[in-house]
């Protein structure tokens, strides 16, 4: 957290302008598949469209992260497949897990950090976002506000959804195979190269990204809990923070451009946020973006509400 600058008593509220450039660049974002699995430049995950998109829906405050007494003591993991398994207990047996009635929406809440500038990938560490998304019971759609009430609806394209995970037998390897087939079935683009993140990498992304955009029923939340401490290379991290401050345990992977965090609760281990920062200096194509330095981060994230609603728009 050495990464966090002074916070500011009197942070500046977003600008006219400022809000009208992220709502364009929400209603372009909106055009692309936010879930599709595949490869191009860099990895596009679903959260980059978040990061994108949500200065168009809400007000920007500053923020800082401090840790207080009423913190919970980190209990120490021996290992990421003790994680993993006492994660997948915890949704297993959830008397609060959220199951979805096929037509219904699954409402969200969550802080980010927003990004300092577009297209550079680096987040603002000072500042919050707080952002709502409708997503549908099949995992198919998403509904985000465009910054003037008006939802903009689009599908999340081919990928992996939550109906497609849902699918008996529901195991930590059988989500591992889908996930694994719909990643190989995709394109790679010219300008890809082994920095974009090799299988191992990109399976833990898409596990990143469902855990925080799809409506995900408590045996396949149980099941990719189980199934991340099968994916090579990923460790656990003992004291991790999401941007809300809250203080957890962490699955990690590191890869050969960036680290990348599913921050998980120290008490009933459900999942809180997300973290990642670059590792080592990167110079990507385009000149807007030019060399991005290791220790950069990309993505913080907190993970705050959800709700069963009957349509978009809707909150509880």
């Amino acid at each position: 957290m050495d990464k966090i600058r002074k916070f500011r008593d009197n942070p500046p509220l977003i600008t006219d302008e400022a809000r009208d450039a992220a709502r364009a660049q929400l209603l372009h974002a909106m055009r692309e598949p936010a879930l599709t699995v595949r490869r191009q430049r860099r990895p596009r995950l679903a959260w980059r469209l978040v990061l994108a998109t949500s200065l168009a829906v809400a007000t920007v405050v500053g923020f800082t992260v401090t840790r207080d007494a009423d913190q919970p003591v980190i209990v120490p993991i021996a290992n990421v497949g003790e994680l993993g398994e006492r994660a997948a207990r915890a949704a297993e047996t959830d008397p609060d897990a959220i199951v979805l009635s096929p037509g219904k929406w699954l409402y969200t809440k969550e802080t980010i950090a927003p990004l300092l500038k577009e297209p550079r990938p680096e987040v603002d560490m000072e500042q919050r976002i707080t952002l709502e998304r409708w997503n549908s019971a099949d995992g198919k759609q998403t509904a985000l506000d465009d910054g003037t009430g008006r939802l903009v609806h689009h599908e999340t394209g081919p990928g992996i959804t939550a109906t497609d995970l849902a699918e008996a037998p529901v195991t930590p390897e059988e989500m591992l195979t889908r996930m694994r087939a719909a990643l190989s079935g995709k394109p790679v683009t010219p300008a890809a190269d082994e920095s974009d993140g090799t299988m191992e990498e990109r399976l833990f992304q898409t596990i990143h990204q469902l855990m925080s955009g799809q409506p995900l029923v408590p045996e396949v939340r149980a099941a990719l809990f189980r199934a991340l401490p099968m994916i090579k290379g990923v460790s656990v991290k003992q004291d991790a923070v999401d941007a809300t401050g809250r203080h957890g345990n962490a699955f990690v992977y590191t890869g050969a451009w960036q680290r990348s965090e599913i921050i998980i609760s120290p008490e009933d281990y459900r999942f809180l946020g997300t973290y990642g920062e670059t590792v080592t200096d990167r110079t990507f194509f385009s000149e807007r973006v030019g060399t991005v330095k290791a220790g950069t981060p990309t993505v913080w994230t907190a993970y705050l509400e959800s709700q069963v609603v009957d349509r978009p728009g809707d909150r509880p």
